[in-house]
């Protein structure tokens, strides 16, 4: 058997000439290929894809380039394309595949390239981290550290004044860690626009979640909790490529960070718990965690800053995935504009972006018996089986008035099928690069 020898990648894609089905797309793959890696420093791949998405081209390309690294292995890549478009989002897997070591033959690509790919990879590092490293303090540290270069006010709120100013969810989820307790991170961009009012970019932080009382079986993915954290991350990405863009219009990050562990000080099942906006929750269940500490930080910085907007990323539902399957994003309560200027960045990019509206039923289906909401919405009847990230994204509407965004990212940011493209075992960097090209960064 021969041994793997390191080789470069010459990839080049072309469109199908036939109307040809995705199931018979041709995965050109050289049968000599271990021969060409081991008497050769270079491996020539040709892919033929249907003109169909971005999307599916992405997962046809990837496949191919599968095969190729199951006969050796590559250590960098050169990408050639028929069609220009190609470039950045086959050129950003590659990017990720080879740690950076890749060129395009289309060379006005090369910058977006370079700049979405660091980002990308900044975002990943996060959710892919040991969550005991990846903890609500070094959460705190690496924006404070980064702060202090940029034009930003950075602000951190501590356990005490958490509780002076009565951010009761946040506290709540977040009471029984050492390691990772509960802190809300707050950084202003004041750009240089025409106007005060804010975008806040908020960003879920949970860094480990355990379930809390109402344990998460292993059945529920505990094992991948470490990804719970992947909102602040992209977040905290997506600021930070705005403000080193120079983004001409002011920007808030808003990130609470906590881990939902397990003891004496762990909130109860049954609790009734004031939110900083002032509606009482009734913690239904401990392991629907994200959207209250959401919640008090949408609030707090609500009420602080005045935002003109929000757009809020979390990994809120694992309903997120078993509705829509990997790769997808539910994206909640986007306006006609938005909605336009989305389709068409995640369509160039090669990300999967799903609308939801806003609906009064859902709304309706977070009330409750004893307090204002409850932090498990159900549905009436066979109906309260469905919809759980459409619920969970109405109940984050209580507690603001301002126009809300949301992203439902539990399904795109991890890799759960194991053969999303670009990516191994882990984060994938989604829909992060759908995101740069939405704010014209990429």
């Amino acid at each position: 058997m021969l041994e793997p020898v390191m080789a470069e990648l010459y990839l080049n894609v072309r469109t199908q000439k036939s109307n040809q089905s995705l199931d018979g797309t041709p995965i050109k793959v050289p049968g000599d290929a271990r021969a060409a890696a081991k008497f050769g420093d270079s491996i020539n791949l040709t892919v033929e894809v249907p003109g169909t998405s971005m999307t599916e081209t992405r997962y046809v390309v990837d496949q191919a380039v599968r095969k190729i690294a199951s006969a050796t292995k590559l250590s960098s890549g050169r990408l050639s394309a028929e069609v220009d478009e190609v470039a950045l989002p086959i050129g950003l897997d590659l990017f990720n595949r080879f740690n950076g070591k890749v060129t395009l033959s289309s060379p006005a690509y090369a910058e977006s390239l370079e700049k979405v790919g660091k980002y990308e990879s900044l975002y990943r590092s996060w959710v892919n981290q040991d969550p005991t490293e990846r903890t609500s303090i070094a959460i705190c540290d690496d924006v404070v550290a980064w702060g202090k270069d940029q034009p930003v006010d950075v602000e951190v709120l501590g356990e005490k004044e958490i509780n002076q100013k009565g951010l009761r969810l946040l506290e709540a989820v977040g009471g029984a860690s050492d390691i990772s307790p509960p802190r809300l991170v707050l950084a202003h961009y004041k750009g240089k626009g025409k106007t005060d009012a804010p975008l806040a970019l908020v960003g879920k932080g949970v860094t480990f979640d355990s379930g809390g009382l109402n344990v998460k079986p292993y059945e529920s993915f505990v094992s991948m909790m470490k990804n719970d954290m992947g909102g602040s991350a992209l977040a905290y990405s997506l600021f930070k490529a705005l403000v080193e863009s120079h983004h001409p219009d002011p920007l808030l990050l808003v990130i609470p960070t906590c881990e939902n562990a397990i003891g004496s000080r762990s909130m109860r099942p049954g609790a009734l718990v004031k939110s900083f906006a002032g509606p009482t929750v009734r913690i239904d269940h401990t392991d629907a965690e994200g959207r209250l500490i959401l919640a008090d930080g949408i609030a707090y910085a609500d009420k602080k800053y005045n935002p003109s907007a929000m757009m809020c990323f979390a990994t809120l539902t694992t309903s997120a995935l078993i509705s829509y399957g990997p790769y997808a994003t539910p994206v909640h309560f986007a306006d006609s504009a938005q909605k336009e200027k989305l389709e068409r960045a995640s369509k160039e990019m090669g990300e999967d972006m799903h609308f939801f509206p806003k609906r009064i039923w859902h709304e309706m289906a977070n009330r409750d018996q004893e307090a204002d909401i409850r932090n498990t919405a159900r549905l009436n009847g066979h109906a309260a089986r469905g919809a759980g990230s459409r619920n969970a994204a109405h109940f984050l509407l209580a507690f603001t008035k301002k126009p809300l965004l949301h992203f439902d990212i539990f399904a795109s940011t991890w890799n759960w099928a194991g053969d999303a493209p670009g990516c191994g075992y882990g984060a994938t960097g989604a829909p992060l690069r759908t995101l740069l090209r939405y704010f014209n960064v990429s």
